[in-house]
């Protein structure tokens, strides 16, 4: 049961094909940085810039979005190590079931990836919205148990939401990446367990 690489198996330098899914999942992890980028820098996140000189040219760069657009690249290799660990599981030698076993995979691991991040990533803004809020108090008016943990749960929601922005931009940033990295090295521990297994079956018989 071999394991390739991305490039082995889907990237060809000479075919534009197979840069197209990895330029699509780049392009959605940058649309989800930008987003949040945007979403800070309206609620005050302080945007340092620094002009750069490239021959007669000046080329602004934002340090806050450029640490954003790391994490995409962060996401990038993630996605491409889940992937190459996972393709070959179980897609049998068949040529015609593995071509349409990668794509399927690769969509699989791509949610992998960016679904943790995106939730790590907003999930602390949501739960400040004021419709979230309405949500929780009519729920702890229609069940009174839950009243008091929702107080308490709130006061300390806005001692977080009291702190200034740069350290929740970095904080979140962090943490979306280290949630997305546990993911992924969750799942790929578990592919080899699974390929160990079978390779020591194999040996026995």
């Amino acid at each position: 049961m071999a394991v390739g690489t991305y490039k082995t198996m889907f990237h060809r330098w000479e075919i534009l094909r197979g840069w197209i899914p990895g330029i699509v999942f780049t392009a959605i992890a940058i649309a989800i940085e930008i987003l949040y980028w945007n979403y800070m820098t309206a609620r005050g996140l302080a945007d340092t810039t620094y002009n750069i000189s490239i021959g007669v040219a000046q080329l602004p760069l934002s340090i806050s979005l450029f640490l954003a657009l790391g994490n995409a690249i962060v996401l990038l290799a993630l996605w491409m190590s889940v992937f190459e660990n996972t393709a070959f599981i179980m897609a049998g030698p068949d040529r015609k079931v593995r071509r349409i076993l990668y794509p399927l995979r690769m969509i699989r691991a791509a949610a992998m990836v960016l679904a943790p991040f995106t939730i790590v990533l907003f999930v602390p803004y949501i739960i400040e919205s004021s419709w979230y809020i309405g949500w929780i108090s009519g729920l702890s008016t229609a069940i009174p148990s839950l009243q008091q943990s929702a107080v308490n749960f709130y006061n300390w929601a806005f001692d977080v939401s009291q702190t200034d922005p740069s350290y929740r931009f970095v904080g979140s940033q962090l943490s979306a990446a280290l949630a997305s990295t546990v993911v992924a090295g969750l799942q790929i521990w578990r592919v080899k367990g699974t390929r160990n297994m079978m390779l020591l079956l194999r040996r026995r018989k």
